[in-house]
């Protein structure tokens, strides 16, 4: 029984799928129509964006020093607002390069606040993330709201049953997985995320490691608002903000840890799918807003726990 504890343990990854697994088989018992794949399919299409947001924060918080990007959400709106007037038919070269550019100069920003400046990663995103804020508020009060035809019928294309967005989730899977346990800025970032100065004493250039991380985070959260507003068929000035506090949740509850160091992309996304799931479990048994922040609270800290190191010391 200890060893299987331990196991779990260190394999925290597992908990958000046997999480999942559970919420699926309530939902189908209080569903009229019973266990239907169609539900699943759909919740992973639901996932999509928080697991895209949850890699991106993934990647700051696995840097250390409890770092978090919380200008996440505004890239997203921004985003979606500049591939709604930009992405079409003779700009969408133009478009991209522009959401590119746009991108790496927030994660610059974010990188050099945080490595020249010394601000904590929190608060100086907070704070680039309030002047993002303003340009969309600017931009988005004359900005064209809904993305081209063939961007919207783009993010909502069926693969056997799985849309193409999730389809996308699973590559991005793949390659962040070859990424961050296959090669050496992987293994460095984790390496840099156990403690900066001690990286720095092992060889490690960890300015070369962490504004790249910024910079990374930036770029995904920036097609993600892309995805995001052809997937919901217009932009709007909030529609980051409901992504924030999940992706970090889906990211921690995946295997990632708080401190840096450790991450787990599959983790992560089986993290934002038990969360989707969960939203949609509380949907179903019409409980109030309260209840579902209470809900949602309870079942991370359940699963955190779970998945709690038995050999972690205590002070």
């Amino acid at each position: 029984m200890n060893r299987t504890k331990f196991f779990l343990s260190k394999q925290s990854w597992i908990w958000p799928y046997i999480g999942s697994l559970l919420i699926y088989v309530v939902i189908s018992f209080l569903s009229e129509g019973g266990f239907n794949l169609k539900t699943l399919f759909l919740n992973m299409t639901l996932a999509t964006f928080a697991f895209l947001l949850g890699v991106s924060e993934m990647l700051v918080i696995t840097s250390g020093d409890g770092a978090i990007d919380m200008s996440v959400p505004y890239t997203v709106t921004l985003c979606a607002y500049i591939s709604a007037a930009w992405l079409r038919e003779g700009s969408v070269l133009a478009g991209i390069l522009l959401i590119i550019a746009i991108c790496v100069a927030v994660g610059l920003l974010n990188g050099v606040i945080n490595v020249y400046f010394q601000v904590p990663a929190m608060i100086g995103t907070l704070a680039v993330g309030y002047i993002l804020y303003t340009v969309v508020l600017e931009y988005s009060s004359n900005a064209t709201v809904q993305p081209a035809p063939a961007l919207t019928r783009f993010a909502r294309i069926q693969v056997g049953g799985f849309s193409m967005l999730t389809v996308i989730c699973i590559v991005f899977a793949v390659f962040m997985y070859f990424v961050m346990y296959r090669t050496k800025f992987g293994k460095e970032l984790h390496a840099t995320g156990q403690g900066h100065h001690i990286a720095y004493l092992a060889g490690i250039n960890v300015r070369a490691i962490l504004i790249p991380v910024f910079i990374a985070s930036s770029l995904i959260a920036g097609a993600t608002g892309i995805l995001l507003g052809a997937y919901m068929n217009g932009s709007f000035q909030s529609m980051g903000d409901a992504y924030q506090m999940p992706a970090i949740a889906a990211a921690l509850v995946g295997g990632t840890l708080v401190s840096g160091g450790k991450s787990s992309v599959i983790g992560t996304f089986g993290g934002v799918v038990m969360l989707t799931l969960l939203g949609t479990l509380i949907t179903i048994t019409r409980l109030s807003a309260g209840w579902r922040d209470i809900i949602q609270g309870a079942v991370i800290v359940l699963i955190l726990a779970a998945a709690a190191d038995p050999t972690a010391k205590r002070s």
